[in-house]
């Protein structure tokens, strides 16, 4: 049976101050995730701050680890 593990990450952004500099470290977060096979499922924003514009961004993930057991979920058929 396939063992499904969930994740999150959290990024702390102030303001629009260094938006190149955020977008970089998001990108990393992302390929790190990308290349250890986890899949993107969710993404959510909160304002924490409005007068500072303090915002974080969560990013939700999701990695299905298959068993041996899942390999044989269709039956073969051998003929003669």
């Amino acid at each position: 049976m396939a063992k499904v593990e969930n994740d999150l990450d959290m990024y702390y952004a102030v303001g629009n101050a260094n938006t190149q500099r955020k977008e970089n470290e998001i990108t990393a977060i992302m390929k790190k995730r990308n290349s250890a096979r986890w899949k993107l499922i969710s993404t959510s924003t909160a304002i924490v701050d409005t007068k500072n514009q303090f915002s974080n961004l969560y990013l939700f993930w999701e990695k299905v680890n298959n068993t041996v057991d899942d390999l044989y979920l269709f039956p073969l058929r051998y003929t003669n």
